[in-house]
């Protein structure tokens, strides 16, 4: 459970990052996500498209479902 910790705060933290419109990385890698708007571009930085975001998606819901998995799991072995 104590191994799970970092990755729910890089969850909470990326798609914070992704509702707020904020970079990720530093200087010249810094990479944002494409809002729809267009507002946010700047030439200093990569942007990610759709693709990424629709990648993102399935990435984090097949580590949601895992998770799911363990905690049904962990409920048949203590006998909950």
């Amino acid at each position: 459970i104590i191994g799970s910790v970092p990755f729910v705060w890089a969850t909470i933290e990326f798609w914070r990052r992704i509702a707020f419109g904020e970079s990720f990385g530093t200087g010249k890698d810094s990479v944002i996500i494409n809002d729809t708007s267009g507002k946010r571009k700047k030439p200093q930085q990569r942007v990610l498209g759709q693709d990424a975001i629709t990648a993102a998606y399935i990435l984090f819901a097949l580590a949601g479902a895992s998770a799911v998995l363990v905690v049904v799991a962990g409920v048949d072995v203590l006998g909950l």
